[in-house]
């Protein structure tokens, strides 16, 4: 049975076969038209892989033709090799990567280490990168910058900043996406909530209250059942004179009934934290998924 052979599969055979007399052309001269060659078909080799989303191979291949690049044509490609392991999820290597030399004048960088810290849940963190850099040059790039620091700033929960910060944006960039970002943030005031002081005393006075209160109604028919059960066999075995048994079953009513006001305090939070999470979702629901290079424009030696 003749192997099945790629059209990836012969484009690579050809570059390596080409990076080998690339070597020879810095001491011979005459193979220069080889190494130039091969420096095209790698890259587009590099922009196929990209398209296709095999990221690991595109940063192998990417790192082989910075060996063949003078120093000033492989600045690009650091970053093109930092967002290719975004792409692939890699958010701590992005991190790992920009963090050392990250400097607030290089705002794609600026913008790419920002995202890889949201993805990681870190949002203080990604906030304070894109706050701290260097002023944002007008148009796209300044537009962005609202965009992202909205989005990254709902996801967190902080819905006031958010609200301002699209206000703002929507100010200077009318036709984008942050006046409906701002709309939609405009209803935090009125996002419901539960107390969680509250939702205690409601369970102290009435067992499963406090929970039925935050929306739990399972776990409030579980409090208020297990604590009657419990004290109920205890005042039946006290009536009977089984003391050791009254004194257990009291024990355990006690428990059951400190958990149940914990479990009122512990509901109303979840009920808080799921509103600010699904009115978050929905806010950022709009804005478009952070793409570098979304404009299919490469750095200058991948062109």
């Amino acid at each position: 049975m003749r192997p099945h052979i790629t059209g990836i599969a012969v484009l690579q055979a050809v570059m390596r076969l080409l990076a080998a007399f690339s070597l020879l052309a810095a001491p011979s001269g005459w193979l220069f038209a080889a190494g130039e060659d091969f420096l095209k078909l790698q890259s587009a080799f590099i922009r196929t892989l990209y398209d296709e989303g095999r990221y690991f191979e595109c940063i192998a291949e990417t790192r082989r033709l910075m060996t063949y690049l003078p120093a000033d044509r492989k600045r690009g490609l650091e970053h093109f090799i930092n967002v290719s392991y975004y792409r692939a999820g890699q958010y701590r290597t992005v991190v790992r990567n920009l963090q050392p030399a990250l400097t607030g004048h290089d705002h794609g960088s600026v913008l790419l280490y920002s995202q890889a810290l949201a993805r990681l849940g870190a949002y203080a963190e990604a906030v304070r990168a894109l706050e701290s850099a260097a002023p944002w040059p007008d148009g796209p790039p300044r537009e962005e910058f609202y965009v992202r620091s909205v989005e990254i700033r709902a996801l967190a929960g902080e819905f006031a900043p958010a609200f301002h910060k699209a206000s703002e944006g929507a100010a200077l960039y009318p036709d984008s996406v942050l006046p409906t970002l701002r709309d939609r943030l405009s209803a935090h005031d009125a996002l419901p909530s539960r107390s969680k002081p509250l939702a205690a005393a409601l369970s102290a006075a009435l067992p499963g209250a406090g929970q039925a209160y935050a929306g739990r109604f399972a776990d409030a028919l579980w409090s208020v059942t297990a604590v009657l059960a419990l004290g109920a066999g205890t005042a039946l075995a006290w009536r009977e004179g089984h003391r050791d048994i009254a004194f257990t079953l009291g024990f355990f009513a006690v428990l059951a009934y400190g958990g149940n006001i914990y479990g009122a305090w512990n509901s109303a939070g979840e009920y808080n934290r799921a509103q600010t999470e699904r009115f978050g979702a929905s806010a950022v629901r709009s804005v478009p998924e952070y793409r570098p290079f979304g404009d299919g424009i490469l750095p200058e030696p991948l062109r």
